[in-house]
Order: C-alpha cells, then sequence, then structure tokens
C-alpha cells in the first residue's frame, strides 16, 4: 500500500479549557472513510486543521505526506470540499456557476462533464435557486470536483436531504470512489449511510479516537456477541432479561426491538431463557438476530 492520504499523531487542541482535540491519531488511506461520532465530538475541529484553516496546539498532521501547518496551500490545490451547508447564488444558474468557479483552477474539469457525472445534465440551465435539497448537494460535489481533487471532504453531505435523496447523494460517492478513483473523507452522524458506503471507519468521542480500522472488522468485533430480538412488547421483555444470567447489557434499540449482549459461549442458553420468560408473561418473540450493523458497534463502543 502506497503513502496514506492522511496521517495524524497525537493532535490535541483546546478551546478556552475544553479539550477539543486529545491525542487524536489516524491514517487514512484511498478510498472511502467515514469519521462518525456525536456533536461536539471534535469532527469540525479536526477537519479544519486537515485543511489548514485552525493550527493543532501539538502532534502532526500531514495529507498527501505534507505538513498541514506549512503545505496547506498545496494541499488545498488537491482536495475538494463541500461544507455542511453549502451556499450557491440563487440566481446563477447550475452550469454558469461552475464556469464561473472554473476560473480559480489551473486545470479544471469541464463543467458539462462534471454535470453529466453527478446527474445534473438535465438541470444545467435551471436557476439555482430552483433546485431541489438534493440537487444542491449533486451541485456542490460537482463544484468539488472541479479542480481534479484526489482526495474530497465532505461534512454531513445528507444531513438536509430525504431517504431518496440521502441514497442517491451515497450511490454518487461510490460511483465516483469506483469510476474515477476519488478518494473521499466524510465527517457524518447517520450511521447506516457509512455503513453502505465506507471502506474504513474511525469513532471519534469527547477529541479522542476510541475505534478505527477496517469497517466490517470492526463490526465483526464489536458485535460478535450481540443479538437483536423483535418482541411484541419490548419494554417489558427488556426489564424481565437484563438481569438475566448470562446477559451483559440489555438496550430497547428500537420500536420493537431490543438488543442484548450475552457472555461468550451463552447464546443457546440465554435464547432458550429468553422465549421461557417471554412465554411466561405471554410476550411474543418474533426474531432472534445476530446484531452486525455499524450502529450495533457504534453502540458497543461508545457506551
Amino acid at each position: 500500500m502506497g503513502l496514506p492520504l492522511i496521517m495524524t499523531e497525537n493532535l490535541n487542541k483546546e478551546f478556552n479549557g475544553t479539550q477539543a482535540l486529545e491525542g487524536f491519531s489516524i491514517e487514512v488511506n484511498p478510498g472511502i472513510f467515514g469519521l462518525v461520532g456525536p456533536n461536539g465530538a471534535g469532527k469540525t475541529t479536526l477537519l479544519r486543521i486537515l485543511l489548514g484553516l485552525l493550527k493543532a496546539d501539538s502532534g502532526t498532521a500531514e495529507v498527501f505526506g505534507l505538513d498541514v501547518s506549512e503545505k496547506s496551500i498545496e494541499i488545498r490545490r488537491r482536495i475538494g470540499i463541500l461544507h455542511e451547508n453549502p451556499s450557491f447564488p440563487k440566481h446563477m444558474t447550475a452550469l454558469g456557476f461552475l464556469i464561473h468557479i472554473k476560473r480559480l483552477f489551473k486545470n479544471p474539469q469541464a463543467p458539462k462533464d462534471l454535470l453529466v457525472a453527478v446527474g445534473l445534465d438535465q438541470e444545467g440551465n435551471r436557476k439555482i435557486g430552483a433546485l431541489s435539497a438534493g440537487m444542491h448537494q449533486r451541485l456542490g460535489i460537482a463544484q468539488a470536483l472541479l479542480g481534479n481533487p484526489e482526495l474530497v471532504f465532505l461534512d454531513e453531505p445528507t444531513s438536509n436531504l430525504d431517504v431518496t435523496g440521502r441514497s442517491e447523494i451515497l450511490q454518487l460517492v461510490m460511483e465516483l470512489n469506483h469510476e474515477r478513483g476519488t478518494s473521499f473523507f466524510i465527517s457524518s452522524h447517520i450511521l447506516s449511510e457509512l455503513e453502505r458506503a465506507c471502506h474504513d471507519v474511525a469513532f471519534i468521542k469527547d477529541g479522542r479516537v476510541i475505534e478505527k480500522g477496517k469497517m466490517l472488522d470492526i463490526v465483526r468485533k464489536r458485535t460478535a456477541h450481540s443479538y437483536r430480538i423483535v418482541t411484541s412488547d419490548p419494554r417489558a421483555l427488556l426489564n424481565a432479561v437484563r438481569n438475566m444470567r448470562g446477559v451483559h447489557d440489555c438496550v430497547l434499540s428500537g420500536t420493537n426491538t431490543i438488543t442484548v449482549e450475552i457472555q461468550q459461549g451463552n447464546r443457546e442458553k440465554v435464547e432458550s431463557d429468553v422465549k421461557a420468560v417471554a412465554k411466561g408473561l405471554n410476550i411474543e418473540i418474533y426474531a432472534v438476530n445476530q446484531a452486525s450493523t455499524l450502529e450495533d458497534a457504534y453502540r458497543e463502543v461508545m457506551q
């Protein structure tokens, strides 16, 4: 494997006595990387440091092997970015906007080709103010791609979209990575989306990396002993099994679902006991499946 796209070691940043980043170390390789954490975890602070907009108190950060504090201009020539709430001139057309912006780049991609790539080729002559929220995000990605970037930063790229719009944007990101080789760094709190798109992920909490690695490896490791039970009365079943022998933890995880973490080697015994308790309480159990999603892994890591 070649040089990592991003490398940070022991990054620290404090604001007025509050530690925004603490000993933050990650390595991001080509592909689609996801950074996930609650609000205030330090995601925005990290992005600002990587973009050269903020200086860390200590530690090192490199993008393309270049120090972000010394080579930020060179780094920015090689990246694209879509901020969480992009603002575009509503009076301009989508094509006109990209033609205007391309003058900032030495070797820009053709605006019309980019509109085709992001699925806006039929909307190029429409005023930006008349575009839907999903189209705005597509236009933002087109803008981020104008300078032929090797890496694109996406900050909450689907936060203002409906389910269909979110799916379309994720599909676009995956296609751009597969067909053009463009790498993406996605900061998001929507775990189901990161699970669908990302090769690698990192969980961040209180400015620290709690877990990092291949997405599938993290899910396997963190959910090996967790099971999801679909039931007619999840709250009653939760109260009945949370102190059961062999049960390590038990949480309400959906309208009709509880997630049970069991001690190793106790799956069959616990499942039998849970079904017996449910029967005694006249509670229906519809399914028992291994909890194996990124959300399950995140819940296990963050608890």
